[in-house]
């Protein structure tokens, strides 16, 4: 005990923390309170909370400024508009943090010992990239059902047998690790969280993995996307595909393509299919695949009927 007073006494007059929470917000006020709640909450104390205002015209800004009268430890950066990916890139760059944790300002942490949790096991294990467990609230036709997303064990895992794109904000990364090999969120819209994610895992090559939930995923009424959003959805996948059949990741491969046939992209493919430059980008990904290395493979892969019927009988 006392030599985690005496660790937690000279990071404090370096101005050293264990965990940088970055936390982008736009226009979620609805949320808002509960996230913060979850953070500031926490049982690990020496941590400092960069919420970045990412150009909010709601009331999200005065919520923040609240909660910064009560809590020191709270940082505001206001921004214009600039998306999620910009703006957790500025909170990697402003961190001080041995750890960063990325949390989304409509989602929360489970219980107040979360972010110890993570913190305590990378530490102890020597950890470059940390996570635990995550509930995720689903809507279904206007009723949430609660699915579980867990590890099984304590343990690393080899990212090798593991590659997996979704989910990353129920890990902590550490910093210097990050800066040192450059590893930020692309300047995307939409679909800019998979590309880091998978950069981050592959570099670092494995991860240590806690059974305990310590995230909650709250899942949203599907929002209304703008053309520019719908294309660099389409873009980050095309930057995950690329990734993983360069380095040879073929389980991950496999999932990004069955990722083109899921409700989210099929829908706005389909929403926007007269748009030449959504049509330029698939029309890129359908001709990038590899049919080669899915039947060397056996890797199960069918397009989607409404990009032959809906995208390519426009070229």
């Amino acid at each position: 005990m006392f030599h985690d007073f005496l660790n937690d006494y000279f990071k404090n007059i370096l101005n050293i923390k264990n965990v940088s929470v970055v936390i982008p917000i736009y226009n979620n006020e609805k949320y808002l309170n509960d996230c913060l709640n979850s953070v500031i909450n926490q049982s690990l104390k020496n941590i400092e909370i960069i919420c970045i205002n990412d150009g909010s015209t709601d009331n999200s800004l005065n919520i923040i400024q609240k909660f910064s009268q009560l809590d020191k430890r709270i940082i505001i950066i206001n921004q214009k508009n600039k998306g999620s990916g910009l703006s957790r890139n500025r909170g990697i760059k402003l961190s001080r943090g041995k750890f960063i944790s990325f949390l989304d300002s409509d989602d929360m942490y489970y219980d107040n010992i979360s972010l110890k949790s993570i913190f305590t096991s990378a530490q102890k294990n020597k950890a470059t990239i940390c996570g635990g467990g995550m509930l995720k609230n689903i809507k279904i036709n206007k009723k949430y059902f609660v699915n579980e997303t867990i590890f099984e064990f304590n343990n690393f895992i080899e990212y090798k047998n593991y590659q997996y794109d979704f989910d990353y904000q129920r890990f902590i990364y550490n910093r210097n690790f990050l800066k040192a090999n450059k590893i930020f969120f692309p300047n995307l819209l939409r679909y800019q969280d998979p590309p880091f994610f998978i950069k981050a895992m592959f570099i670092a090559k494995r991860f240590y993995a806690i059974k305990k939930i310590t995230n909650i995923y709250r899942s949203k009424p599907n929002k209304k996307l703008n053309l520019k959003q719908v294309i660099d959805m389409f873009s980050g996948l095309k930057q995950c595909l690329e990734f993983a059949e360069k380095m040879k990741l073929y389980k991950l491969y496999e999932t990004s393509l069955n990722r083109l046939n899921q409700k989210m992209f099929v829908k706005r493919a389909k929403k926007f299919s007269q748009d030449k430059k959504l049509k330029n980008i698939i029309f890129e990904i359908y001709k990038s695949i590899n049919r080669e290395l899915i039947k060397k493979y056996n890797l199960k892969f069918n397009l989607n009927a409404l990009y032959k019927n809906y995208i390519f009988s426009h070229f």
